[in-house]
């Protein structure tokens, strides 16, 4: 059983303290289940959990403003990657004894 971050409090019996920790637990379920609503119509007698209406609209489904994000960055990273596969194409295709040294671009020696 998770103590979720109860290890400081000391304890004589760690069997003892399972115990009255699921118990504490079982009576907090059950006021949840029980809790009454303190709304001023005495007809209202129980909390109403239910989806509100308002997560069943289209539009606050789709999440347009995520899916705009995510193609700009899909758009980033291709442009990106075509920039890159550019570059080393041009590297491929450059005559290899065209090719420079990291040491100050003098020609190396070919083995």
């Amino acid at each position: 059983m998770a103590d979720r971050g109860r290890r400081a409090m000391p304890v004589g019996n760690r069997l003892c303290n399972d115990k009255e920790v699921e118990r504490c637990q079982k009576l907090h379920r059950d006021r949840l289940r029980n809790m009454h609503s303190t709304a001023h119509d005495p007809r209202i007698t129980t909390l109403d959990n239910s989806t509100p209406a308002s997560m069943q609209m289209p539009h606050l489904q789709l999440k347009q403003k995520k899916a705009q994000l995510e193609e700009e960055r899909f758009a980033q990273i291709e442009l990106e990657n075509r920039i890159l596969l550019e570059k080393m194409s041009k590297i491929m295709r450059q005559d290899p004894g065209d090719a420079r040294s990291a040491h100050g671009g003098h020609h190396t020696e070919q083995f």
